[in-house]
């Protein structure tokens, strides 16, 4: 298992469901600020495989410095950088291979939905569209170049998004995920039928090739292995 320590660039989330909460403004880090912490974590990272570092919170990709950021972890021996990412600017022409050329090999997509169902949420019309294009622009990239790299997806679950989850991990199957992460909200956990929907994402991911982790435990008469994680997170002390 792959081990990550989560460095936030910013405050705020680059997707989250509308219907649940108002978005609130991202607010970003200063690069020094960011680079001090992953310089901290890569000198104290303990005796596993890494040292290994998701930069998360706000969206990484609007971030100003970001190739200054990456390459900074990069030049502090940092195994392997991974972006927690709303995907859609990797579209833009040359920010998926600026981003292979910085020193990202782990994506992370996040999603709400397939199709218009995450837009809605999303309050971003054409989002998951570009997302996709995003991804298959980073894997292009990384073909083209002959890198390795690896796509995840994190899918934030809420009651408005539990009945769409098989459609979701389907999707996020066809884009090339190999594994999708589902972060149960306390809203989805206790919906009406909500261990019936995952299951379902669940058997959708085995059919489709995608690992399908729960977080947390997974639901009664579920098996248990959905609650183990390809990766996981780690503290390191400040």
């Amino acid at each position: 298992m792959i081990a990550f320590a989560e460095v936030a660039v910013g405050t705020g989330e680059s997707v989250s469901c509308r219907l649940c909460a108002q978005e609130a403004p991202a607010t970003y880090f200063s690069a020094e600020e960011v680079v001090t912490r992953i310089r901290h974590i890569a000198s104290a990272w303990p005796d596993v495989p890494g040292p290994n570092v998701s930069l998360v919170g706000a969206e990484p990709l609007s971030h100003p410095e970001l190739p200054t950021i990456v390459s900074a972890a990069v030049e502090s021996r940092v195994t392997r950088v991974r972006l927690r990412t709303g995907a859609g600017a990797l579209g833009a022409h040359g920010n998926a291979d600026g981003a292979l050329l910085a020193g990202v090999r782990h994506l992370e997509a996040v999603v709400l939905g397939a199709g218009s169902a995450h837009d809605r949420l999303a309050g971003r019309p054409g989002s998951f569209a570009d997302a996709m294009a995003g991804v298959r622009a980073f894997r292009a990239a990384a073909d083209a170049r002959g890198t390795q790299v690896a796509v995840t997806a994190l899918v934030p679950v809420c009651r408005h998004n539990l009945e769409s989850l098989a459609e979701t991990i389907a999707a996020l199957g066809r884009a090339g995920a190999s594994s999708v992460e589902l972060a149960v909200a306390e809203s989805g956990a206790r919906a009406v039928g909500s261990a019936a929907w995952l299951s379902a994402a669940a058997d959708t991911g085995m059919v489709n090739g995608v690992w399908v982790h729960i977080r947390g435990a997974a639901p009664q008469g579920m098996s248990q292995l959905h609650a183990i994680a390809p990766a996981n997170c780690i503290e390191v002390e400040p």
